[in-house]
């Protein structure tokens, strides 16, 4: 029966009828600026300005498929060297124009001019360029047909002018920054958008309706474009950076000083191999401008997720997804696609231990000596992506008696990503492949048995539409893995949390001490319909116990059979009441390769927007008796208790000055666990220049199963020998996120975040697992056994079966009140195209007093009066164009 379901949530959608596509669009001619220069100045007064104008746009919103409310006329032009793109955008209210202004690459709700192109003509892959009223520039990559990222940043100009009449563009793109085939006369895909918020209007030279697909491929062609020789790309991106640390320290530390004051110098480089592929290269990279992480306290077993906020790596990162392709939407329900290159690996934190010393230099990042990257297009159908980095030999200094020495902490390695896809008839199919590598030269012991010295994965994905109209496709992924290292890192990888090999009562893999490689293979498949009203998705997949990759990537899973199956109807067109509703409902289960049932829920999911633009959601899963893997921290198996998950939220219109939105969770299980979140934010934006938002959190979480510690006892053979000791935790967390963006002209610009953070947890009524593959637990304290505290030790003694000392144990007050204030604030300053000065104040601060006791007030005051850390730098970069 099992066999017989599995088969119809992935076969019986293919079913479904599917629906047509509109006519192609207008095709857009490109006009050869003759003799005559273009005065950059947003006043179209040029002749080559005077030819026939692009127009007739359509609504997306609020009108899908009504003419624009105001007339756009835009223009295409180019020269030897650049490609211009003007616009007269018309408003019968022109004083109403919404010319507010934000830091580049800041998206700000005012009135927008936005020029889509697909250089290459793929019909995928493109750019974008979008100014506003103001003069604010922002600009991204399109990928995947339908999806942006604003993390690309190319130097072009732009001027904009207001009067009477409305407001007009121009635009100044170099060739040498966009990527194409070049050819004696070039077809590109083109699109426009405008922008205009009072109305909240959204409109498009090539419209496509919300219920249908795609993007890109929708593009009207460019024609026109003849004997374009760009020259070749070679950019030069040298930086200087001055820091000041002024950090918590013992004042005898031999070597607070020496580190104080530091001078950085380095250097991005960007090189054109022909018009289509481009080479990344940086020195010496310093990333002080960005943002600071935010601060969490993680009680499980598994690593915290950060964003990756460096530029380098940041830039062009979407090239590297694997398995993402084809498919306009990835449901992932405790599986999804592999994370295969998470690029925080490449300068982490050192993980090597240091001898007992009376100081220690130990250094919280691994320099990158050099760094990398390739991206472009082999021809029109095949691209390709690497990345190749080298990380410093490491060291920590120690200090003993009078005796500086060091010690290796981080080895000398390599990092290694290639990335390539293929297409085939017109973008139908696709075939990508992945290779990954890391290299690490182990010299020492201490570093053989916790790092890998070789780690490799290797990954095939793709996908092919169904149906001509390209309403259905399937996308699969395969990839296998091996790493090789010391028997004593192979034990540890054996015991990593996604894995657990050391588990009693494993029977598919069991710890073997005589291992020095591990390797797996991982494998999905999945549905999805791309458009129209009614929505399905569906997707099988596997990941072998061994499967294993992250010393590059970031893994949270393995040893799982997934499948899922998501059900939906969306209503694009308004009713008067709605405009625009959408309902999901799912259902998803794993197994392990055991065949235990790990996952087993359903879900379902909500959404409404309003006619006055306000937005309302809900959802919610129910969660099925499971089993659990990880909850003992590499013990047996026991149940997960029933329960349910559920949440809603409301925002307000996103046009207005002030918007509001609050959001509210609540989980509750079978044995009592329950959590409850909160979380309101107001963003205020005064006027067109000020922006300022405030999200705080409130959090309370109720665990009546939390894992405290695992303690081994010959008598517990009921449990293999072991005691699974977890307790009852009362954790309150409150948090905030507070943003400030002032921006005083499009190049100049102050930012501001603060992160308060207080999270305090109290744990009581410890307890140990009773039985494994059971919700059992026996509380300490009754049936004969006994806890005690004490408190000048800060230990509970525990007799678990009231037998006297010989099986006793003490366990550390596990409660905690940690509190931390994060911030920064950057002033950044674009002197002139590419060239970008910073100045930048960086502080944390933090504080553990009163554990386990939640006081708001007498917590805040600790925290503002804890020393901290404060880093202030200047950094300027100056952009050289050979």
């Amino acid at each position: 029966m099992k066999r017989i379901m599995l088969l119809f949530y992935i076969v019986a959608p293919i079913i479904l009828m599917a629906e047509g596509k509109p006519a192609a669009p207008r095709p857009v001619v490109a006009f050869k600026v003759e003799q005559t220069t273009i005065i950059l100045d947003g006043k179209l007064d040029e002749p080559v300005w005077q030819n026939p104008p692009i127009s007739n746009f359509t609504q997306r919103d609020p009108n899908e498929g009504s003419p624009a409310s105001e007339t756009t006329n835009a223009w295409i032009a180019y020269d030897d060297n650049y490609i211009y793109v003007a616009a007269r955008c018309f408003d019968s209210k022109s004083e109403l124009i919404d010319r507010s202004i934000a830091r580049r690459d800041n998206y700000y709700l005012s009135d927008w001019f936005i020029f889509y192109v697909d250089p290459y003509n793929d019909k995928k892959t493109g750019f974008y360029f979008g100014v506003n009223a103001g003069g604010t520039m922002m600009d991204g990559t399109l990928f995947n047909d339908s999806w942006d990222d604003n993390s690309w940043d190319g130097v072009w100009e732009a001027k904009t002018s207001v009067d009477e009449k409305g407001w007009s563009i121009e635009m100044r793109i170099p060739f040498s920054q966009m990527r194409f085939k070049e050819a004696s006369e070039m077809t590109w895909g083109i699109n426009f958008a405008r922008e205009i918020q009072r109305k909240n209007e959204r409109s498009y030279y090539v419209m496509v309706p919300k219920k249908e697909s795609g993007f890109v491929s929708r593009f009207a062609e460019l024609d026109g474009i003849k004997g374009v020789q760009p020259k070749q790309r070679f950019e030069v991106l040298p930086y200087i950076v001055q820091k000041a640390q002024f950090l918590k320290h013992d004042e005898a530390d031999p070597f607070y000083k020496s580190n104080q004051y530091r001078t950085t110098l380095g250097a991005d480089l960007k090189i054109g191999i022909g018009s289509n592929l481009n080479v990344d290269a940086t020195i010496n990279p310093d990333f002080g401008q960005v943002e600071v992480d935010p601060a969490v306290i993680n009680l499980t077993a598994f690593e915290s997720y950060f964003q990756e906020k460096r530029p380098f790596f940041v830039e062009g990162a979407t090239t590297f997804y694997f398995g993402i392709g084809g498919v306009n939407n990835n449901w992932g329900f405790n599986f999804g696609w592999p994370e295969l290159f998470y690029s925080r690996r490449i300068g982490k934190a050192p993980s090597g231990a240091t001898s007992s010393a009376d100081y220690v230099d130990y250094p919280t990042e691994t320099k990158i000596l050099g760094a990398a990257k390739l991206t472009g297009k082999l021809d029109e159908t095949t691209s390709i992506s690497a990345v190749s980095a080298i990380t410093e030999r490491t060291y920590a200094k120690l200090f003993n008696a009078g005796t500086q020495t060091q010690e290796e902490v981080e080895p000398l390695a390599h990092y290694g990503v290639l990335r390539t896809r293929k297409e085939f008839n017109d973008g139908r199919q696709s075939l990508g492949l992945m290779f990954t590598t890391v290299n690490r030269a182990l010299d020492y012991d201490s570093l053989k048995n916790h790092l890998a010295k070789n780690a490799f994965t290797f990954g095939l994905d793709g996908y092919t539409f169904l149906d001509d109209n390209k309403d259905y496709v399937i996308a699969a992924a395969a990839a296998g893995s091996y790493v090789e290292g010391s028997k004593q890192y192979l034990q540890l990888l054996q015991q990593k949390p996604y894995r657990y090999y050391q588990r009693p009562d494993a029977t598919y893999e069991t710890l073997d001490s005589s291992r020095t490689s591990l390797s797996g293979y991982y494998g999905r498949i999945m549905l999805n319909k791309q458009s129209g009203n009614f929505y399905i998705n569906s997707a099988i997949g596997a990941i072998s116990p061994g499967f294993e990759f992250n010393d590059l990537g970031f893994q949270s899973f393995a040893d799982r059979i997934n499948f899922h199956t998501v059900l939906g109807y969306r209503w694009f067109e308004p009713d008067g009441f709605f405009r625009q509703k959408t309902v999901y409902a799912a259902y998803a289960r794993s197994l392990n390769f055991e065949g235990n049932s790990i996952s087993n829920f359903l879900w379902a999911n909500a959404y409404f927007q309003f006619m006055n633009f306000w937005e309302m959601g809900a959802y919610g899963n129910y969660n099925l008796e499971t089993y659990s893997a990880t909850a003992t921290r590499g013990g047996p198996m026991i149940l997960n208790p029933s329960g349910y998950y559920v949440g809603v939220y409301v925002n307000s219109n996103n046009k207005e000055k002030v918007i509001m939105y609050f959001e509210f969770d609540h989980s509750q299980n079978k044995i009592g666990g329950i959590f409850n979140g909160y979380y309101p934010s107001i963003q205020w934006k005064p006027n067109s220049q000020l922006s300022l938002s405030i999200g705080p959190s409130y959090e309370f979480n109720f665990d009546t199963r939390q894992w405290v510690d695992n303690y081994s006892d010959p008598t517990a053979v009921n449990t293999y020998g072991n005691r699974y000791v977890f307790a009852t935790l009362d954790q309150k967390t409150i948090a905030a996120n507070i943003r400030l963006n002032w921006t005083f002209t499009p190049t100049l610009s102050l930012q501001l975040f603060l992160q308060p953070f207080i999270s305090v947890g109290h744990y009581k009524d410890f307890k140990e697992v009773a039985k494994p593959r059971t919700l059992d637990l026996n509380i300490y304290g009754q049936n004969g056994s006994t806890i005690s505290y004490d408190e000048a030790a800060g230990e509970y003694n525990i007799d678990p079966d009231g037998n006297g000392p010989a099986q006793s144990f003490q366990i550390s007050n596990p409660d905690f009140n940690y509190k931390s204030l994060r911030g920064n604030v950057v002033l950044r300053w674009e002197a002139m195209p590419g060239s970008i000065f910073y100045f930048v104040w960086s502080r944390n601060q933090s504080n553990s007093d009163d554990a386990g006791n939640l006081s708001f007030g007498r917590d805040f005051k600790n925290l503002w009066r804890s020393d901290g850390d404060s880093v202030f730098l200047v950094k300027f970069s100056y952009w050289f164009n050979m």
